[in-house]
């Protein structure tokens, strides 16, 4: 039988790491990791568990194909916020290699567009917006697709921003964010789901065709405030939690998101977790799990 091969773009990247790991374990493709840089750490430990790792910058439309050549299926995550390249360019760039190279299948990591949703009133959102043109490049280009769309990363709270870092009291612990009081979004745990639902969507793509092609799922393991998220990490974590809100940043692409979160509800008339990905067996992690497993050892080691 000859070897299945999935491509994953941002190969060692958050999202697509997480990709990767979850095709190693369940073995029904090898994974062929993108990344910019194959002599890197993290591109040399992929090789070790069994991965197949190449170097493609997503401008180099030669790169490109032979990085999608011989694929079966496709995960695509764009990078924002790259002065060399759009997202819809590099986007464009991959889509055009798939369909020439006939892959059968792209699932694409998606945000919605802001401009649109807040019909004109926040248009600075470019890491989103160009996310939404790529989705709708890509639904137009023939090739049998499905996007996820993701929420708030619970990983972020394991990252400083803008100098900020965590804070310990008598008690427990202050977590400065960027997000905005009592306004409720989807949270999203990558490491933990987003590669079974990749997978999940790889695997089944043609015996559950209705279900899957065409489909933007929404990857979450709640839709709530952020003040319910601190609440939720604190019983996992065993410690009280409070929030300390940094306000507006400076940044437009950030604040006119956040804005927008808070003014307009982000993927109207979906229930969180999907039920939709439940029903094709992914299982998302707890804001709690999160909390009692990978929060509990970072704060550990400040």
């Amino acid at each position: 039988m000859s070897t299945r091969i999935a491509t994953v773009f941002g190969g060692i990247g958050q999202q697509g790491s997480a990709v990767v790991h979850a095709i190693l374990k369940d073995g029904t493709f090898t994974p062929r990791a993108v990344t910019r840089d194959v002599n890197s750490d993290s591109a040399r430990a992929l090789v070790k568990l069994g991965a197949e790792v190449v170097a493609a910058n997503l401008g180099d439309k030669e790169a490109v194909k032979k990085a999608v050549t011989g694929a079966e299926a496709i995960f695509l995550v764009t990078i924002p916020f790259d002065p060399s390249l759009p997202e819809i360019a590099q986007g464009t760039n991959v889509i055009d290699a798939s369909k020439g190279a006939g892959v059968r299948f792209v699932v694409f990591s998606t945000l919605p567009d802001v401009s649109e949703l807040s019909k004109g009133k926040y248009t600075n959102a470019v890491q989103s917006d160009e996310k939404a043109k790529v989705q709708r490049y890509l639904e137009a280009s023939g090739l049998a697709d499905a996007s996820i769309a993701t929420g708030g990363f619970f990983e972020n709270v394991l990252k400083p921003f803008l100098g900020h870092s965590w804070e310990k009291t008598d008690n427990g612990y202050i977590l400065p964010t960027i997000m905005r009081p009592n306004a409720p979004t989807v949270q999203t745990w990558i490491g933990h789901d987003m590669g079974p639902a990749v997978l999940a969507l790889f695997k089944q793509c043609d015996s559950r065709a209705s279900e899957i092609l065409g489909q933007t799922f929404v990857l979450g393991s709640a839709r709530m405030t952020y003040e319910d998220f601190a609440a939720e990490l604190s019983q996992g974590l065993g410690q009280p939690i409070q929030l300390k809100f940094a306000g507006r940043v400076g940044f437009h692409a950030a604040d006119d998101m956040l804005d927008a979160m808070t003014e307009f509800t982000f993927y109207p008339g979906v229930s969180i977790p999907d039920p939709r990905l439940e029903k094709l067996g992914v299982k998302t992690g707890t804001v709690e799990e999160f909390g009692r497993t990978l929060l509990k050892s970072y704060l550990a080691e400040l």
